[in-house]
């Protein structure tokens, strides 16, 4: 008799356990699908609500403006012209070469810094609609990124003349831009997906963001070349943001992107996703009382 009672209790101690196991992986697996459903694929399929977004913040930064957003080209044409002018007697390099060189990786940067900084207040600025109306919380991210990408469409411009000027011939590697931007989108998604939630909850993370931006920009080959390190090729070859902007710019330049930087980057793209989509199942009911 005494037995059975020792029994009882140890059997369905053993059960429940099990059961409460299976509820547990359960539930969080119905949870990281809904949160993937809801929150990101949904996201994606309204890309008409974030691509008005995008294109109103356009609008409205630039309200009452006679050229709008091409004065955004105008400056930074100036400033690549008057940059690569003294750059390249600086490091003793033709200003055939430099020039385009410099504008390019410059553009590509401009919209990688810009999207990342925005980042910082995608979830922040749209307080006041993610508190009345309930949109993915990735519709904010591709917002951020689509009214980059605008602007990056605005100051790409600047190439046009550049490679009349300097005779870039039309070649087939040009090209491989398409991808090359691509995975410079993908990787700047989960970037910006990353950076909103962790700034929406930590308010520090913003000046962060903003020093190391500033830090990046002298230590990516963008206003100088990888052929004026010598040895110190490796200084670029570890920074992940150097393979970002030299797939997006060898194509225009007329090169073959290096097969590492197309490996970093898909790395990155891979990981990074991953990354993003963890951190968005575990904050994405959070993310409105951090507001």
């Amino acid at each position: 008799m005494l037995t059975k009672i020792e029994n009882v209790p140890f059997t369905t101690t053993a059960d429940s356990t099990v059961d409460f196991v299976a509820l547990s992986n359960s539930t969080l697996k119905v949870r990281i699908a809904h949160t993937i459903s809801q929150e990101v694929a949904a996201g994606f399929r309204a890309w008409p609500v974030w691509g008005l977004m995008g294109w109103d913040d356009i609008r409205q930064r630039y309200r009452r403006s006679v050229i709008g957003p091409f004065w955004i080209t105008l400056s930074m044409g100036i400033f690549i012209l008057v940059l690569g002018v003294i750059y390249s007697r600086l490091f003793h390099t033709e200003l055939r070469t430099f020039l385009p060189y410099l504008t390019v990786g410059y553009v590509v940067w401009g919209f990688i810094s810009a999207a990342a900084n925005d980042s910082c207040i995608a979830f922040i600025d749209a307080s006041r609609i993610i508190k009345q109306i309930k949109l993915p919380y990735s519709v904010y991210v591709l917002r951020v990124v689509w009214r980059n990408f605008i602007i990056f469409l605005h100051t790409i411009v600047i190439y046009i003349p550049m490679a009349i000027i300097f005779k870039i011939e039309p070649k087939l590697t040009m090209l491989y831009e398409i991808p090359g931007l691509l995975l410079v989108g993908v990787n700047l998604i989960w970037l910006t997906t990353v950076i909103a939630i962790l700034s929406t909850r930590y308010r520090d993370i913003l000046p962060i963001v903003g020093t190391v931006i500033s830090l990046a920009m002298f230590a990516t080959p963008i206003m100088w070349t990888i052929g004026a390190l010598g040895d110190g090729k490796i200084i670029a070859e570890v920074n992940p943001v150097y393979h970002l902007i030299e797939i997006a710019r060898a194509p225009l330049l007329g090169m073959h992107p290096e097969p590492l930087s197309w490996l970093v980057a898909c790395g990155m793209a891979v990981v990074g996703s991953v990354f993003a989509i963890a951190l968005m199942v575990r904050a994405s009911r959070r993310i409105v009382f951090w507001l």
